[in-house]
């Protein structure tokens, strides 16, 4: 704790945002417009973390019992709360001029419901209303310490321009640091050995930052650390760049046979990509093998999975990325190919035969994996090949928060001036995925209110003069 003698600056506020991705921007946004004097500051040159690298789509669960069936293992109380939320926060982007789509795109991830949007406006919009409300975002101002009196989190120290030490005083902290993707040790902890050979699909700076933070404070864990959102890549690829994200992304993964490094299934692959890609990270060497047919090719692997995002050859992009691929006029010339990795050519063979038959008798088992009643073999030559390796875009464990977005210790309590929201919760996605930037938008939404709440109630505490004032208001009136 030696920052306190020697900050350079010491500012007060009321509320500090640390992050501006669609969550920190969000919360910000909403507590400004609420009266409460906020700074937002973001570690990084540019403001948007890995929102401003996304596709735009604002998208979650339609229903309740939509987000059970897809995500069993999330906690109910935030997705409920985030589905009953998600018209509000789209008729509040809509009031604020940007751009959402007046369509909805269904069955995004095989189950959702979302508009696309332009999100650089709408984190644009946010900032605006900060700085109209009277506050201040900052960039290169990366958060080094919780202030914590034991009771209470009184504010953070802020390092800023590179070496000034800057402590903001608050009523209130909110977090929202965009998960730790980019911790590798954090990975390793939660997710095993493996994790070293995941891909960060992700901006660079989210390296657990609020979950540091958070534990500095007493905040409890929660589950889904080991789970995370993300999409298959091609392997190996020959540069991975953010504007390479969306590009190498293989979507279609669920419209293929997925086998690993040995030959075998492991999965239901109609569960779809990003199931599909924390499944392949447990799998030898965290690889596998999409084997599909013209069919998919010029189908699923081809179409925009979503408006905005534009139509193009994922196939054709991944070889051009460097990944390892193959092509046969039969499936039987196209197992030669695929066996010439390493791969063994009679498992292969079997996997492919017993995953057939099971698609020819309507669904079922095949070889001790599920195969969908929708699942569809391949057929049509050529056929194609490709290795596949996972990604990781942001982490679904966090800080323990509850839905007025108030950071909890271990045993259930809210830690007083502390707040969180987006990535940095952690449960609401856990292995299913229930979104990124509506769920971000929303949290965001539930922090920055509550928040602003306390740090008017703080004031109202600290300031017996005003407490006065209002109870001889009260008084006036009932007289």
């Amino acid at each position: 704790m030696a920052h306190h003698e020697s900050v350079d600056e010491t500012r007060k506020v009321d509320v500090v945002v640390v992050g501006s991705g669609v969550s920190g921007s969000s919360a910000a946004m909403t507590a400004a417009r609420t009266g409460a004097k906020v700074a937002m500051l973001e570690k990084s040159e540019s403001f948007g973390g890995s929102a401003a690298l996304s596709a735009g789509m604002f998208w979650t669960a339609p229903t309740v019992e939509a987000y059970r069936a897809r995500i069993p293992l999330g906690n109910l109380e935030l997705g409920t709360r985030v589905v009953g939320d998600y018209r509000d926060a789209l008729a509040e982007l809509r009031a604020s001029g940007v751009r959402v789509a007046d369509e909805p795109k269904q069955d995004i991830m095989t189950f959702g419901i979302g508009y696309s949007t332009d999100i650089h406006a709408i984190l644009a919009w946010c900032r605006e209303e900060v700085v109209s409300a009277g506050g201040q975002v900052r960039t290169n101002a990366p958060v080094i310490e919780m202030l914590y009196d034991g009771g209470r989190v009184t504010g953070v120290v802020a390092r800023e321009d590179g070496d000034r030490l800057v402590r903001y005083e608050a009523k209130a902290v909110i977090l929202a640091t965009g998960g730790f993707q980019g911790a590798r040790d954090e990975l390793t902890r939660h997710i095993g050995p493996n994790a070293d050979r995941l891909m960060l699909r992700s901006n660079p700076g989210s390296v657990g930052d609020g979950l540091r933070l958070a534990r500095s404070a007493g905040a409890g864990g929660t589950t889904a650390m080991s789970t995370f959102y993300g999409h298959l890549l091609p392997y190996p690829v020959d540069r991975f760049q953010p504007e390479d994200y969306l590009p190498y992304s293989q979507y279609y993964s669920g419209s293929t046979v997925l086998v690993n490094l040995i030959g075998e299934r492991f999965t239901d692959e109609t569960e779809g990509d990003e199931l599909l890609n924390q499944a392949v990270t447990f799998q030898p060497q965290a690889r596998g093998v999409l084997i599909f047919d013209e069919h998919v090719r010029s189908t699923k692997a081809t179409e925009e999975p979503f408006p905005g995002l534009g139509a193009t050859d994922r196939f054709a992009t991944a070889v051009d990325a460097g990944g390892t691929y193959a092509v046969a006029d039969t499936l039987s010339e196209l197992l030669d190919q695929v066996a010439a990795w390493g791969i063994d050519r009679t498992a292969l063979g079997l996997t492919l035969h017993a995953y057939a038959d099971a698609v020819a008798s309507g669904g079922g088992i095949a070889r001790g994996i599920k195969v969908s009643a929708t699942a569809r073999a391949p057929q049509q030559g050529p056929f194609y090949a490709l290795m596949v390796q996972p990604s990781i875009t942001f982490t679904f464990g966090g800080v323990r928060t509850n839905t007025d977005g108030e950071a909890l210790d271990y045993d259930g309590r809210p830690i007083p001036g502390l707040y969180a929201a987006g990535a940095d919760i952690g449960g609401l996605s856990n292995y299913g995925y229930a979104g990124g930037l509506a769920p971000g938008y929303i949290t965001g939404r539930w922090a920055g209110r509550t928040a602003s709440q306390q740090a008017a109630a703080v004031q109202l505490r600290r300031c017996p003069a005003l407490i006065n004032a209002a109870q001889s208001t009260t008084h006036g009136e009932t007289a």
